[in-house]
């Protein structure tokens, strides 16, 4: 799962300072650790009003130890942003949603051309 839709801010700084970008994701980290949906209500509650997070999960010999499993990391083609007219200036936000939509797409590509079986979900 890959949250991208509400965090622009990567894409405005690159925008803002002429920086590219650089889609890279490691797959595989979900299975390092079994994870439970046990009193998930309670702890969406405790998350937002004590903004703890309280992970139910274990891993080797039910321990905090991983599973030894293997992770892949992903590296793509850089996105090339241009150089803005002045260093530092606040990007147009159609601008943003143009670059991070490439962004996403590139994503995606990676994802596809390169894991086979595993689903990509994109929030």
């Amino acid at each position: 799962m890959l949250v991208l839709s509400k965090r622009k801010g990567f894409i405005r700084l690159a925008l803002s300072y002429g920086c590219d970008v650089v889609p890279i994701f490691g797959v595989g980290n979900s299975d390092l650790f079994q994870t439970y949906s046990f009193g998930m209500g309670i702890r969406m509650w405790l998350q937002k009003a004590l903004r703890v997070s309280i992970p139910i999960f274990h891993g080797r010999y039910f321990t905090p130890m991983p599973y030894k499993t293997k992770i892949q990391v992903l590296v793509g083609e850089p996105l090339h942003i241009p150089q803005p007219k002045v260093r530092g200036e606040k990007p147009d936000d159609k601008v943003v949603e143009e670059y991070l939509k490439i962004y996403i797409e590139r994503a995606k590509e990676l994802h596809k051309n390169n894991t086979h079986g595993r689903k990509l979900q994109i929030i």
